[in-house]
């Protein structure tokens, strides 16, 4: 065997071991994960998210700050929230944190309208909503639920922020009831709904209505009640999770992208439903390039080249 084959060989034993290394390393963060994959949370983080649902409460500010940090430090979660705004979620450490709301528009250290100290826990998501009536507002925190229903479904609950309603009754015609007799301020369990487009019948307004929405398999909802024209309520319907991972909605439309799944390969966050599949696939891309490059680079190198260079003569 030549000389030149075997520096050819061991150059394509280098390519394909070092290939082989970057799939591994692609791969092991999901079968590490094994059964856990499907978590909808990066490790130590938590979702959060807030909600204006207080009819003529006016635009508000919502700051978030850890429970005893110096002032001057809180993050600002909305300006200017205005009724029926829900922000993106923000994935947070865990721990004890004050929420406080302010009038849009009024200094971070002015004297809070209402605040409440709650706690951020690893692995959960949550919504601080403002709920009740503009003259008795409250902070509460609700649990927004993760798991994905079984394909073919949606799960649904119904947030009732109308005060043209003393008691809501929502119901998919031909369906399950989504909600009954909801009072003002009060949250639902999520019921399941078979996937597809709906008329949801909103009762117990002062106008009885209707609205047309389109629930997506394996998605969880949040439809929030809230006060449309000439008594009627109108619903807002909101995504809470999505996806086999089920993973809060907000985060890819504020724009993380590919910037965010580098900082996740970086952190050893890169993980993929179904057992990290996914990741497996695109390690297996990886390695069929490396390979198809060295392929190339072969066929690119003529054989009486290799030939006249183990023979130390040149062709002429």
């Amino acid at each position: 065997m030549s000389a030149i084959t075997i520096t050819h060989r061991s150059r394509l034993a280098g390519v394909l071991l070092a290939a082989a290394a970057l799939v591994l390393g692609l791969c092991s963060p999901a079968l590490a994960a094994g059964g856990s994959s499907s978590s909808a949370t990066p490790p130590g983080k938590g979702w959060i998210r807030a909600g204006h649902f207080v009819p003529g409460f006016g635009d508000a500010r919502v700051d978030l700050a850890p429970k005893g940090s110096p002032a001057g430090t809180s993050i600002v979660m909305s300006p200017d929230a205005a009724y029926g705004d829900v922000t993106s979620y923000q994935k947070l450490q865990p721990g004890p944190y004050v929420v406080t709301i302010r009038a849009a528009g009024t200094a971070a250290d002015s004297a809070p309208m209402l605040s409440r100290s709650f706690e951020i826990k690893a692995g959960a998501a949550n919504t601080i909503a403002v709920l009740g009536t503009a003259a008795a507002p409250r902070l509460a925190v609700l649990d927004d639920q993760l798991s994905p229903p079984k394909g073919g479904t949606a799960t649904v609950r119904l947030l009732s922020a109308t005060s043209k309603a003393p008691s809501l009754t929502v119901t998919a015609a031909g369906g399950p009831t989504i909600a009954a007799d909801a009072v003002l301020g009060q949250v639902t369990d999520y019921t399941t709904v078979p996937e597809g487009t709906w008329r949801l019948d909103l009762t117990g307004s002062a106008t009885p209505s209707q609205q047309t929405v389109t629930l997506g398999s394996g998605k969880v909802y949040t439809a929030v009640a809230l006060d449309g024209d000439a008594g009627t309520v109108t619903i807002k319907l909101i995504t809470d999770a999505s996806g086999v991972t089920a993973t809060p909605k907000g985060a890819a439309e504020a724009g993380e992208g590919g910037v965010a799944l580098a900082s996740a390969a970086r952190d050893g966050r890169l993980s993929a439903p179904n057992g990290g599949l996914d990741t497996a696939v695109v390690g297996s891309l990886l390695l069929l390039a490396a390979l198809g490059a060295v392929g190339a680079r072969r066929r690119r190198t003529p054989v009486a080249t290799i030939a006249g260079a183990a023979t130390g003569h040149r062709r002429s």
